[in-house]
């Protein structure tokens, strides 16, 4: 039977509060006095054990939904509840007071709702909870003095309404954060974020806060240092990144190196994230920290080069993905100068190629790969030697790019850059030899290519680009040891073949991929997408060589129709002086989307027509 009449709960009440204010309403009498003899314990209106929230119901009418909005209440271990969501004890303030100075000088309207008396309301003993919603004003915050605050009776642990008056007219104006007002409608059941609701409450909260304050109150601030104000400035800027999830709090953790890196500031992780790296890294005590920690993680792996078997956020580094110039440089011994050149000018990392960036990173693999091909690598004026061929011979196959420099075609590509990569050399030697018939003897007619090529009229690089693209059915070679010049080819049939091909303007893959950009690769998807018109953008043909395979053929009119018509992300932003980062995140957010999304061009291509301003 409770006690009647029934005390009417109010809006945000605590639950000392409420029985604070019952015990003068049905005996008059101070709240200590009250539970004596009603036979409960303090811990009991303050966090009431499952037996006693019965009790309480019972002798106070209350429902278990009401009560459970009044208190946190017990979950076992470090673990509370309120309002159905389950947090950890550091979520509330219960050994410091909290109040409004203004809603307690409401409370003191005899004619109110609360009858004059004070009001504890429970989200002020919650620690993201720095506002006061109502008047928009900053809660005033203490650690408590004695065990008997932790009741938090506004009547003892505030001060009178003269002095409640003053800190009013004290306190400047300011709205509520974002992450203030999230927490007020997800514990009255509403929901916001994917993200962020998919995660206890507590740990949403201080995930905010810490990506937060390093944005605000600076990297290696001092978190107990940091005041109230910046506190809740850490909870409104964290909160408006995280609530877009993953997406966002990469956004956010973007900026904070990008910031760093405008101040040319050399460091790991820890020197650009400072106590955010420190909180998820050093985490001694084991508390949980929720998802947010597996997003920095990513985040970290990918922009900075973390060593394989190095232990962060608690496991170990399966593989490292990216290097900088200055972690490539201890790991091969190679001047971080000329990495840097070498990787700018390579496209394997965007900046200057003069001008060392200790924070740009690029693929780990690519890295290695390509400062392997800059230590074993020939100059041009070796390749004679190398092939078997003329010094003219080497410098057209040079020229053509059909041997690659490191540093294909560039301009501030310098001494070691302009050589040529042994396994491009071999890879061509290879593909060259491969192409003819090993005979005994050579049949009739056939010549070596400086022959052929001043009996046919053809160049000896066009003869080579028609070696490799398989369009003559006679290629020879008797003593393969003689590389270059042991290759043999019928001056007729390069005549007929190349006269005719030029006309019709087919080439083999090998020269569609040179000249194009493409890859074999790409190349074969562009002959699976669509035209806007429905046929495909490249029409395959197909002859047999002499070994009797099918060499594929490509119209090189639908090879520059394609590029007329389409521009690389990459071009596209270096028109613009973008970074081809920021430039396809401007497209996106137009809606303008690739021809394809799926890498499967190696590179990103925009209709020039979708791109117009």
């Amino acid at each position: 039977m409770p006690l009647l009449p029934i005390l009417p709960v109010l809006r945000g009440e605590s639950l000392t509060s409420y029985v604070n204010r019952a015990a003068h309403a049905h005996g008059n009498i101070d709240v200590h006095r009250f539970l004596s003899l009603l036979e409960l314990p303090q811990g009991a209106i303050m966090v009431p054990q499952p037996h006693q929230l019965r009790r309480i119901s019972d002798l106070f009418g209350l429902s278990a939904g009401q009560l459970a909005e009044m208190a946190f209440l017990p979950e076992g271990g470090r673990m509370r509840s309120i309002c159905g969501e389950r947090v950890h004890v550091e979520f509330a303030y219960l050994n410091k007071t909290s109040f409004c100075p203004a809603c307690l000088l409401d409370d003191a309207d005899r004619h109110g709702p609360s009858d004059g008396r004070r009001v504890g309301r429970i989200a002020w003993q919650i620690e993201a909870f720095r506002t006061c919603p109502i008047h928009d004003l900053p809660l005033h915050r203490r650690k408590n003095t004695r065990h008997s605050e932790n009741m938090q009776l506004m009547s003892e642990v505030a001060p009178g309404d003269n002095v409640l008056e003053e800190l009013v007219r004290g306190s400047e104006s300011r709205s509520p954060s974002g992450l203030q007002t999230y927490i007020e409608k997800r514990l009255g059941g509403e929901r916001h974020s994917q993200w962020l609701d998919g995660q206890p409450i507590d740990l949403a909260a201080r995930a905010c806060e810490m990506l937060g304050v390093i944005m605000t109150a600076g990297t290696h601030c001092d978190l107990r240092a940091v005041t109230k104000a910046q506190w809740h400035e850490a909870g409104q800027v964290g909160f408006e990144f995280a609530e877009r999830g993953e997406s966002g709090i990469r956004e956010a953790l973007e900026y904070v190196r990008s910031e760093a890196i405008a101040r040319q500031i050399r460091g790991g992780p820890q020197k650009v994230f400072g106590r955010l790296y420190q909180w998820f890294q050093f985490n001694k005590n084991g508390k949980p920290q929720g998802p947010m920690r597996d997003v920095v993680r990513e985040y970290l792996l990918d922009h900075f080069p973390i060593e394989a078997g190095s232990q962060l956020f608690g496991a170990a580094v399966e593989e490292q993905r990216v290097h900088t110039v200055h972690s490539l440089a201890r790991k091969t011994g190679d001047h971080p100068k000329t990495i840097n050149r070498a990787v700018v000018l390579a496209g394997l990392s965007e900046g200057d190629p003069n001008r060392v960036q200790g924070l740009t990173v690029f693929d780990r693999r690519g890295g290695e790969t390509l400062m392997g091909r800059v230590r074993n690598s020939l100059p041009v004026t070796a390749l004679p030697g190398y092939l078997n061929c003329n010094r003219v011979q080497a410098q057209q196959l040079v020229r053509g790019n059909i041997i690659p420099r490191l540093v294909p075609e560039n301009p501030n590509a310098t001494g070691v850059l302009k050589q040529v990569a042994i396994e491009d050399a071999d890879r061509f030697l290879d593909r060259f030899m491969s192409a003819a018939t090993k005979v005994s003897e050579a049949s009739d007619g056939m010549l070596d290519l400086v022959a052929a090529a001043e009996v046919s009229r053809w160049p000896v690089i066009d003869i080579i680009s028609g070696v490799l693209s398989g369009s003559f059915a006679r290629v020879e070679v008797v003593n393969p040891a003689l590389k270059f010049k042991g290759v043999l080819v019928d001056p007729v049939e390069v005549r007929e073949v190349l006269s005719r091909q030029d006309g019709v303007r087919l080439v083999g893959a090998d020269e569609a991929a040179r000249l194009t950009g493409l890859s074999r690769s790409a190349l074969n998807a562009l002959t699976r997408i669509p035209r806007p018109n429905g046929g495909a953008w490249l029409n395959v043909r197909e002859k047999l060589n002499a070994k009797g395979a099918a060499v594929r053929l490509f119209s090189v009119d639908e090879l520059e129709a394609f590029l007329a018509e389409h521009i690389s992300l990459k071009a596209y932003a270096a028109e613009r002086k973008w970074l081809s980062k920021s430039a396809k995140i401007k497209l996106d957010r137009k809606g303008i989307r690739p021809v394809v999304d799926d890498h499967s061009l190696g590179r990103f291509y925009y209709r020039r027509t979708d791109l117009v301003d």
